[in-house]
């Protein structure tokens, strides 16, 4: 009798936990490539579905306005959401561990020349408009490994050095434009800071 009562509570358990939604540690997410074998982004959101065990929310927090960050929108676009309230919306999500790296490897090396968040400076162009308006990944690789000249598009009296050799740039190419193609796309809001990706957990 206890023998069987045990068999069913440990069937139970077993089903209980096969039907659980596995949700994966965003350290656990490979790297992402789109139809083009280009890197994209694994970014997240959902309606505070993944918390930290203090229930507040996890590495990403971004109001949207329109389904894009709230940064990222034009004036108009900003008016109709002032005007409907549910064209707004709280977004609460993580993104992929390499997007995340390469988030790092840009606020370390390049956020000096391009401006934080990619929005560019008076010194160099913002990456995040360049890939708007068409900057392919092989460009990309190609400009950060062997730099650029004027002659080959640079801003007038700015040189783009090459990074080839520098290990703090090129092994993270990829990353960096994982991380720029989503501030590109509207998915990571201006101003994120991430200290680190914590482990997450579903709650009902």
């Amino acid at each position: 009798m206890n023998l069987n009562f045990s068999k069913i509570i440990f069937t139970a358990f077993i089903a209980v936990s096969l039907s659980a939604k596995a949700i994966p540690t965003p350290e656990a997410v490979e790297p992402a490539f789109d139809k083009d074998d280009n890197p994209t982004y694994v970014i997240k959101y959902g309606k505070g579905d993944r918390l930290k065990e203090d229930g507040t929310p996890l590495n990403l927090i971004q109001i949207e306005c329109k389904g894009k960050a709230v940064d990222m929108v034009s004036e108009d676009e900003l008016d109709e959401c002032r005007e409907d309230d549910s064209l707004v919306e709280m977004q609460y999500g993580w993104m992929d561990f390499a997007t995340y790296k390469g988030w790092r490897s840009y606020h370390a090396e390049c956020h000096v020349c391009h401006g934080p968040d990619a929005m560019g400076s008076t010194y160099a162009p913002s990456l995040m408009v360049s890939l708007q308006q068409g900057l392919s990944y092989d460009d990309f690789f190609n400009v950060i490994m062997n730099g650029r000249g004027e002659a080959e598009g640079a801003q007038k009296g700015n040189v783009m050095p090459a990074f080839g050799a520098n290990t703090n740039v090129a092994p993270h190419v990829e990353d960096m434009y994982r991380y720029v193609k989503a501030r590109a796309e509207g998915k990571i809001r201006r101003g994120v800071r991430l200290p680190k990706l914590p482990k997450f957990k579903e709650v009902d």
